[in-house]
């Protein structure tokens, strides 16, 4: 049984030190060279993406595989900087987090292409369509062929799109989209993990079984069809935490909301 309560201090605690969102070039290189320090952390290299660069996830672990990549879409960054810390949690042998039992297989930066400034430093922008890497299954990308041999692969029970509205220039409530619908139980936890940042959940989701701030990604509608999202689907859960930028949130604070979010979801869903 997981000890929530501790999980949660301990993300805090690492994520105290966290200054700043880092930029895809620093969350890339970090991971390149933890991997070359540390033996428990396997790289590995899938096809190239559309600018010529390796396309790389990292495995932690053993059982049940849970997948998580981050910078999927352009300005959307603070996924990169939730996975250094996890991954740090993961490979201190102290953490309680480091001992579940389970194979987490990480993508430090998926869509390499369309981040600003060549990936060397973040900004907040809109994306167009043609940027959206998980929404062109009918005619998928370098980058979407890789992360579908990942998770072909793995077969994962859980797949953690790092999505966010970081990348917007406005406050936006957050929000959840999943498949399978969770638990009423599970969304409550949630939603109070949330409140706890003294944010309420966006009013424009409101699934008649999980709440306000959520939505089953199915009643999207055929257009689905077309997205990773109901792929990773066929192989179990699939959610993502749409974090928001503004309010004066911290980069420690996003980042201990990204994560408090998915210990609770493991939590929910498996235990």
């Amino acid at each position: 049984m997981m000890d929530m309560n501790k999980m949660i201090s301990e993300i805090k605690s690492f994520a105290k030190g966290v200054d700043d969102i880092l930029s895809p070039v620093e969350v890339i290189e970090w991971f390149e060279n933890i991997a070359k320090e540390n033996n428990k952390i396997k790289e590995e290299i899938y096809n190239k993406d559309e600018t010529g660069r390796d396309i790389k996830c990292y495995v932690i672990g053993k059982g049940e595989t849970i997948l998580l990549y981050a910078f999927p879409d352009p300005g959307e960054a603070v996924g990169g900087t939730s996975i250094k810390v996890l991954t740090q949690l993961l490979l201190d042998e102290q953490s309680s987090i480091s001992k579940m039992p389970y194979r987490f297989v990480i993508v430090p930066c998926l869509n390499f292409l369309d981040q600003p400034n060549n990936g060397v430093k973040n900004e907040r922008l809109q994306k167009t369509r043609a940027q959206e890497v998980d929404w062109c299954l009918s005619d998928p990308r370098l980058e979407t062929r890789a992360i579908i041999k990942i998770a072909k692969k793995y077969e994962p029970k859980l797949t953690f799109p790092l999505h966010d509205e970081w990348h917007s220039k406005e406050y936006v409530d957050p929000y959840l989209g999943v498949d399978p619908v969770i638990s009423k139980k599970l969304a409550t936890e949630i939603t109070e993990i949330f409140a706890g940042y003294d944010m309420e959940m966006n009013s424009e989701y409101d699934d008649p079984e999980m709440g306000k701030g959520f939505f089953n990604m199915k009643s999207i509608g055929p257009e689905y069809k077309n997205c990773t999202f109901s792929l990773f689907a066929k192989m179990g859960h699939v959610f993502v935490c749409e974090v928001p930028y503004g309010k004066n949130l911290k980069a420690s604070s996003l980042v201990e909301i990204q994560l408090s979010v998915f210990i609770s979801f493991i939590n929910g869903v498996f235990n």
